[in-house]
């Protein structure tokens, strides 16, 4: 019990520390001067020094705690202080507390003592329970001397305190208060550069020949980096067998970046050591440390001491930035129904949505996009650098995001993201078809319908392209293609397909033919949850209607269990039947919520369906028109977010692995009424 106090209070001790260097440092960053407000002496960057007492004892008595205190001006003789990211360790182990930022602290006095008046208030901190903090100081010449009292409560037992008094020393060593994280600005790819990369060390037959390409520096954490492993040129001691030990690994796993006065930053140094293989390289101790310029040129120092040799090297760079992602897309155009959102999947594929108006036609949906990417990063739109120019949106589009370091190498693809526009009209007569993969091969291509629909064909795909896992080869059929001669110009065929051949339990023995308006992001740990069914709707449906013909197909499979869908049993007692089925759900965000394989007639957000019971076996194209039944207790709500499925199926049970190869359904003319 007393060991959990002492560890709350110390962090509260932390805590206090930093309120109090913040209620310490306040001023602004210019000359102090008649007429000026107090906040001018005290606004800035300071270091300090921070000394701990709990119950009358030093904790930090040989070592105070270093950290760095933001001062920020509200206005004349009012400021805030803040402290970012602050950690400790406690008997060896890390503790943090977080950034923690104090507004209001009132000052008195004249530019040559800045008093910070007495201020108490009471934080409530998650780990350490209730923090009474009072706090009193000044500020004379840039110094800032301060004490803190903090009373904490026990979490367990609130009746239980501690004090605490931190005593703050410290020196402005800036008029400007610059907190930002700087972390990720400075991390990248630091290309090796012509004359960039020299060392001390000149013996016989030495050469400088790594790092061949570069160095990769990674943001850690607020202002910390790592550099990831690297080699570097390292001579090899007489008699030792040099072939490919003539370098070093190196890495430096976390270091600090700070902000200097003039605009430059230091990297903290890191020290590390790398072990001798026997009569082949000796063992080393290393350091890394070095600075960034403001404008961004990185100059590492690197010192390699092994029992022979001792090896200083320096390397100079600029960063060339290596994200390639997407971060958000604006469309200023009417046509569109719902603002932009951008999607990606555990697969790693990404999805740009649009949701254009029901009356939308083709020639509006010609859209100029507000790209915003990764620093550094280009836009690559049909292998061309995007000029800004507008995009077809009516059918399906694609632009890679190319990195600034492979854009510096002449690359072209990068991320790729997929803009998928559905018209929300909830109709459509199949008659226009799109390529929908990126592919040159004429056995892995697949169409589509245009407009927001799409099918099973992609995960077909995966089946394809892992044949060497999968069994099911190239060359063998998709699920759904376009027909020809449908009811009323084209429509589209959907077949059950026979995938069966593989021992992986995620791939199905059944591979049902479907069409649905969504999109479809393969999942692969759960396939089902691939098929991301309907699309924002705004208006109350009536009906559900369109034309059909269908085949059963001659064997039916049942899948006894679908976590195992490879495993099928023949079941010579069940004829095949399509599904055609229309659900309108309710949902909190358009994008984050959606049906999928798994529940589409099943869960509790749906209110109303509109299903063809009785479909079956029909040689000849049968039209359908049915009503949309809602369930017990749920009716149209205009204040409510809902989101409608349109979802065809060769076969009604693919949803659970189950159906006959080769069953057969012809779809034509879909459409919900309003």
């Amino acid at each position: 019990m007393r060991k959990n106090l002492f560890y709350y209070l110390f962090a509260v001790l932390c805590t206090a520390t930093l309120f109090t260097s913040c209620s310490d440092d306040d001023k602004n960053g210019n000359d102090g001067g008649e007429g000026l407000g107090l906040n001018s002496f005290v606004v800035g960057t300071y270091d300090s020094q921070l000394k701990v007492f709990l119950e009358g004892v030093d904790l930090t008595e040989s070592a105070p705690i270093s950290q760095r205190i933001f001062v920020k001006s509200e206005d004349e003789n009012k400021v805030t202080v803040s402290l970012r990211n602050f950690a400790i360790d406690i008997a060896g182990a890390p503790f943090t507390v977080g950034d923690i930022v104090v507004g209001g602290v009132v000052l008195e006095g004249d530019a040559s003592q800045v008093v910070l008046q007495e201020t108490k208030t009471t934080i409530q901190h998650a780990d350490l329970g209730t923090l009474d903090i009072t706090v009193s100081g000044n500020v004379v010449a840039e110094k800032v001397n301060m004490t803190i009292n903090v009373v904490q409560h026990m979490p367990e037992d609130p009746s239980t305190t501690m004090n605490i008094e931190v005593k703050v020393t410290g020196t402005r060593i800036s008029t400007e208060a610059d907190d930002a994280d700087y972390s990720t600005v400075f991390a990248g790819w630091y290309p090796r550069m012509e004359n960039g990369f020299t060392c001390d060390y000149t013996g016989e037959g030495f050469e400088l020949t790594e790092p061949s390409k570069g160095i990769t520096m990674v943001a850690k954490g607020y202002n910390k980096i790592s550099i990831s492993s690297f080699n570097v040129s390292f001579p090899v001691k007489p008699g030792f067998t040099a072939s490919a030990y003539k370098y070093q690994g190196l890495k430096a796993d976390e270091v600090a970046i700070e902000k200097q006065a003039d605009g430059s930053f230091s990297i903290g140094e890191y020290k590390g050591t790398t072990t001798a293989v026997a009569n082949r390289r000796e063992a080393t101790e290393y350091t890394i440390s070095g600075s960034i310029s403001s404008d961004k040129e990185m100059t590492l120092k690197i010192n390699i001491k092994s029992e022979t040799y001792n090896v200083n090297y320096t390397f100079v760079s600029g960063v060339l930035k290596t994200e390639k992602e997407l971060l958000s897309v604006t469309i200023n155009e009417d046509v569109l129904a719902y603002k932009p959102s951008i999607v990606t999947s555990s697969m790693g594929g990404n999805w740009i949505i649009l949701y254009a108006k029901p009356d939308a036609q083709a020639e509006q949906l010609k859209i100029v996009p507000k790209l915003v990417v990764s620093d550094g990063a280009k836009v690559f739109y049909n292998g061309e650098l995007y000029n800004g120019g507008a995009i077809d949106c009516s059918k399906t589009q694609r632009i890679n995001i190319v990195s600034e370091k492979d854009y510096s190498e002449g690359k072209t693809t990068g991320e790729e993201y997929i803009i998928s526009c559905g018209i929300l009209n909830f109709a459509t007569d199949l008659d226009q078809w799109e390529l929908k993969n990126n592919t040159n091969d004429e056995d892995m291509k697949y169409y589509e319908p245009i407009g927001g629909w799409t099918t099973s064909n992609p995960g077909v795909e995966y089946l394809k392209s892992m044949s060497f896992f999968t069994k099911y080869d190239k060359t063998k059929p998709y699920a759904v293609h376009e027909a020809a001669a449908g009811y009323s110009g084209k429509a589209a065929k959907l077949t059950t397909l026979n995938s069966s051949g593989s021992a992986l339990a995620m791939v199905p023995y059944v591979t049902s033919g479907s069409l649905f308006n969504g999109v479809f992001i393969t999942e692969i740990s759960n396939t089902l949850k691939s098929t991301r069914f309907g699309q924002p709707c705004d208006r109350e449906p009536k009906t559900f209607s369109g034309v059909y013909k269908y085949t059963a197909g001659e064997k039916y499979y049942v899948c006894p269990d679908p976590k195992k869908a490879n495993v099928a049993n023949l079941d010579e007692s069940k004829t095949d039947a399509p599904a055609m089925n229309a659900v309108l759900y309710e949902v909190s965000d358009y994008m984050a919520d959606y049906l999928d394989g798994t529940n589409l007639l099943t869960s509790e957000k749906i209110v109303a369906i509109a299903s063809v019971k009785d479909a079956g076996e029909k040689a000849e194209w049968t039209t359908f028109n049915v009503s949309f039944e809602w369930k017990d207790g749920k009716s149209w709500n205009a204040s409510n977010k809902y989101k409608l499925a349109i979802v065809c199926s060769s076969s009604k049970d693919g949803d659970k692995f189950s159906g006959a190869p080769d069953s057969v359904l012809y779809i034509d003319d879909l459409k919900v009424s309003f």
